[in-house]
């Protein structure tokens, strides 16, 4: 990947992999709780992959990829963290 690139979802969760053993898996939406957890049991992040409304770029109902990418993933390539979740 360059710089020049829009990093994809397969991207980050290889780089993940490499890094902590956590990987993401992408969904089409809510999971239920025992979906998440039981994901997150074997260092498995669900991740949607559609972006918020660009009419209301602060404001979501559910999570999107902005959320999953700038305010998850980052904290699952710190291994104490990720040992941690």
């Amino acid at each position: 990947m360059c710089e020049t690139e829009i990093p994809q979802l397969e991207d980050i969760s290889s780089f993940l992999k490499a890094k902590t053993g956590w990987r993401l898996k992408p969904v089409g939406g809510l999971l239920t709780q025992r979906e998440f957890l039981n994901g997150l049991a074997f260092k498995i992040f669900h991740s949607t992959q559609y972006i918020r409304h660009h009419e209301e770029p602060l404001y979501t109902p559910e999570p999107d990829i902005v959320h999953e990418l700038m305010g998850h993933a980052p904290m699952f390539a710190h291994k104490e963290f990720g040992d941690f979740s």
